[in-house]
């Protein structure tokens, strides 16, 4: 069992007024994350929580709400990225890192704009390091670049595993042990492609988490958070901070440590 995210990030909207625009689109209950100094403010709500079309729709109305681009990411069990950026309401660039996943077809990569998205970064060579991350050329178990263990991301998703295991269990009796889990976890991130690997299947040297937090640097959204969903943060179990939840009685601050 991998991860499964959904969050929305705005860029250059004030906390209180992107508070007000989750209201009145009544996006309740919902989590607000601001650091001190970030351009973005992230969102994580419980509706359309790995829902494709039911992000996009929200992505759009924030966007139009706010006159503010906003991009909205979707994880699908470590092994899906699906992101729509959108400006002042309209859609600019949708991508599927997976689209043949459901139907079990290997399948290259669909939308992912490089020269739509880098617009949005700050950094030089945005363009090229989009290119390489959203579509990602292929590579052999020879390749000791594409190799590079992602430990970080291991263990932040293995934190969450664990974390949430107990919850989890109790909620769902055929829940495999947490061993099994945690080994299934390991063999994902074991980065071993077959050796004659020729075919868009290879790209899965490229991880689902990792990708996701390499577009988050390029944008200048925090990393950690960009990993979170609001089960997560419900659980206690996100990037530590405050933030801010928003529900039908109100807002409290939330500290997690």
């Amino acid at each position: 069992m991998g991860s499964f995210i959904t969050n929305l990030h705005v860029r250059d909207a004030e906390p209180a007024a992107v508070i007000d625009a989750l209201r009145s689109l009544a996006v309740v209950p919902a989590y607000v994350r601001r650091a001190p100094g970030d351009r973005w403010t992230s969102i994580y709500p419980e509706a359309a929580f790995q829902d494709e079309v039911g992000l996009s729709e929200l992505g759009h109305a924030l966007s139009a709400a706010l006159q503010r681009p906003v991009i909205a990411f979707i994880v699908h069990d470590s092994d899906i990225l699906l992101y729509f950026l959108i400006d002042r309401g309209k859609l600019l660039d949708s991508y599927n890192s997976a689209p043949g996943y459901f139907t079990e077809q290997t399948l290259p990569p669909t939308g992912g704009q490089p020269d739509v998205l880098a617009a949005y970064c700050k950094a030089d060579d945005a363009h090229d390091r989009l290119s390489r991350l959203l579509h990602p050329p292929i590579h052999s178990r020879n390749d000791a670049d594409a190799q590079q263990p992602q430990n970080a991301i291991l263990e932040g998703v293995r934190k969450k595993i664990i974390q949430s295991y107990p919850k989890m269990a109790a909620q769902h009796p055929d829940t495999p042990p947490l061993e099994q889990l945690l080994a299934e976890i390991e063999r994902r991130f074991a980065l071993r492609p077959d050796a004659q690997a020729t075919g868009p299947a290879s790209a899965t040297l490229f991880l689902v988490e990792d990708r996701l937090t390499a577009l988050a640097e390029l944008l200048g959204i925090p990393s950690g958070p960009v990993l979170d969903s609001f089960r997560y943060l419900a659980n206690g179990e996100g990037e530590p901070g405050l933030l801010t939840l928003i529900d039908s009685d109100g807002e409290k601050d939330v500290a997690l440590s």
